[in-house]
């Protein structure tokens, strides 16, 4: 397997930059939405049907067109040039509405005064469907007078791990709790953050559109590191303490802590031990290096559901493992990508110019 993901440059108007997404990856998009739901339903107990799945996914499109004005001329682009109908499109960027996505991810934010450069830090480990690999690009974006973004992802979706040239990186995590049809779903949320810069803005963003799930985004903006936690009812921020901010897959924030009650069974596996863990293995470390971010999320206590996650006995979520690890510095504009578990691969390093 290559070390490098397939690099792709778009610039120009939404439906233009859509137009270059769709020419440069037709194939791969064609491939990626006929096996989406295929491989969604790998995580679950009760498949979801393809009439209901579709039903979902045009529901978020009604719904959510005059939010998503932008957004969906991108969409139109890419349907236009790879010739993959946009409803397909819809159903790939819906996909974590359908129901409760076995998914995980260990996202860490560092600030600039915590690391040992002066440059704040965010990343994570992406613990999915390995299969994604052969579906993923690194993308940069420069749109007309917005901020230009690079981002890890697959080619139709709206937006996945990125920063962007206003110094805001986005890393994420599945959460448990509520959902509703009547939001806006995810990709497209971490879109409108990448187009944010400082921390107002970013919570703007989040809070003035309403949200279909449940779900994290630990972000880093010229203001420094923060942690907000969605619901469609609301929203919430944390700040970080010692400089240091470390998210799984349960819920922080006092007012959503019933959540993993109310929502126990659909923590993913070893949530709370892998935040444990990797506090305790970057908590030591007076500045921290992106070396030392790097050796916490190649951790292998609790292997093999451990941070560096590998395949295991788990009847649901046993042939997922971390299938990328990444680390961002927003000021530097540079991604480090791991292409699979980081303890078996190496970081190549990715910019925004």
């Amino acid at each position: 397997m290559k070390n490098r993901f397939q690099e792709i440059v778009v610039s120009g108007t939404n439906r233009e930059m859509g137009l270059q997404i769709g020419d440069a990856c037709r194939e791969i998009i064609k491939e990626l939405v006929s096996v989406v739901l295929d491989r969604f339903n790998l995580g679950q107990q009760n498949s979801v049907p393809i009439k209901e799945a579709r039903e979902i996914s045009a529901s978020a499109s009604n719904f959510s067109r005059s939010y998503l004005k932008d957004e969906f001329q991108e969409l139109i682009g890419i349907s236009e040039s790879s010739r993959v109908p946009f409803d397909d499109l819809m159903l790939l960027n819906c996909r974590n509405m359908f129901s409760v996505t076995n998914e995980g991810c260990t996202a860490i934010l560092v600030s600039d005064e915590r690391s040992d450069n002066g440059h704040s830090m965010a990343g994570q480990n992406w613990d999915n469907d390995p299969e994604m690999d052969k579906y993923s690009i690194v993308l940069t974006r420069k749109p007309v007078n917005e901020p230009s973004n690079i981002t890890w992802t697959q080619p139709g979706l709206s937006a996945y791990m990125g920063l962007n040239s206003a110094g805001t990186a986005v890393c994420m995590n599945a959460l448990n709790g509520g959902s509703t049809l009547k939001g806006i779903p995810w990709y497209f949320i971490v879109r409108k953050l990448l187009k944010t810069a400082g921390f107002f803005q970013a919570i703007d963003s989040v809070r003035s559109i309403p949200r279909s799930i449940t779900a994290n985004a630990a972000i880093i903006t010229s203001d420094g590191p923060v942690n907000l936690e969605l619901t469609p009812a609301s929203v919430e921020y944390l700040e970080p303490k010692n400089g240091l901010i470390v998210h799984t897959n349960h819920c922080l924030h006092p007012k959503f802590k019933w959540n993993n009650i109310e929502f126990k069974k659909d923590i993913y596996g070893q949530s709370f031990e892998r935040k444990d863990r990797c506090e305790e293995v970057l908590s030591k470390i007076v500045q921290i290096k992106i070396e030392d971010v790097k050796r916490a999320l190649s951790d292998h206590e609790g292997f093999p559901t451990s941070i560096c996650r590998h395949p295991n006995l788990d009847p649901l979520t046993g042939w997922q493992r971390s299938v990328i690890s990444i680390i961002m510095q927003p000021s530097t504009r540079e991604l480090h990508i791991s292409r699979g578990n980081p303890c078996e691969s190496n970081y190549e390093v990715y910019r925004l110019n």
